[in-house]
């Protein structure tokens, strides 16, 4: 499959790494040096079978729309969408994804175990990470580019909750800041207390879910895209399948949810 990525900044070397271990060729890149708006034109010229989209969130959505019109496979980064509505017009669309690679990290299957053992699951998800001033600085430290810390990391794990727990019936209030939130929600088999942090110190760094009081560590590295957990996206890709915008949605809608209680109009946000 031949690949056109748009964005080159942070991530996309680990999207190249990953498009070459699985035999893909990168035939065009485009970014803002090119011009703001050069990606418009090679999404129409290019000779790809796929775009990726590796852009600032608040485009990702017009960037996929326009990658669609040009009747190409879209993969872009997560979240697809800030909005729920704009996931519902992608739903309607054929061939695209978006990147949830947690989805494949091996204790998800250690997890489901402990799931299928039934009963009621007390969890806290504690998600404390290092993020130094650079990334304040940049787009991902502007909320109306990235959507917040609850978009630009939380999305990873309320939707890797949903997926093994089920969507939420009720809900706590949120406290949020830029740097931090935390909330609780509860689901019909389970209960979650949650933090989010990009203040941690860099030593201590965990991406924990305790389960009835076993915990499970997703990673302690600086990203999450250190685990090559992208190379296995692109697996499912090349098999036409992945998380489809119809399965973004419970996660995108409950972060709406969240901002809605910490009491800031969505609209302030983007």
């Amino acid at each position: 499959m031949k690949f056109a990525l748009i964005g080159t900044g942070f991530i996309m070397p680990r999207h190249a790494e990953a498009i070459y271990a699985v035999g893909g060729k990168i035939v065009d890149v485009a970014n803002t040096a090119h011009g703001e708006d050069a990606w418009r034109k090679m999404v129409r010229e290019t000779a790809a079978d796929c775009v990726v989209i590796l852009a600032p969130n608040n485009l990702h959505f017009p960037m996929a729309m326009a990658a669609l019109d040009a009747e190409k496979i879209v993969l872009c980064e997560k979240p697809l969408s800030f909005r729920v509505e704009e996931l519902r017009t992608l739903a309607a669309r054929p061939n695209i994804f978006t990147v949830l690679q947690l989805k494949y990290h091996p204790l998800v299957a250690k997890l489901a175990g402990e799931i299928s053992r039934g009963g009621e699951h007390r969890i806290e998800m504690d998600i404390s990470v290092y993020r130094d001033k650079k990334y304040y600085e940049s787009w991902k430290g502007k909320k109306e580019l990235s959507g917040g810390i609850l978009f630009n990391l939380g999305i990873h794990y309320f939707d890797l909750l949903i997926h093994l727990f089920g969507e939420p019936t009720t809900a706590g209030p949120v406290s949020y800041d830029p740097k931090t939130a935390s909330g609780s929600f509860e689901g019909n088999n389970y209960s979650c207390a949650w933090r989010l942090s990009t203040d941690e110190l860099q030593d201590s760094q965990r991406r924990v879910f305790r389960v009835n009081g076993a915990d499970y560590n997703f990673s302690s590295k600086d990203n999450l895209s250190y685990e090559n957990l992208h190379r296995e996206v692109y697996r499912d890709l090349l098999r036409g399948k992945g998380v489809t915008p119809a399965e973004a949605i419970p996660a995108t809608a409950l972060i709406n949810d969240m901002y809605k209680s910490a009491g800031i109009e969505f609209d302030s946000i983007v």
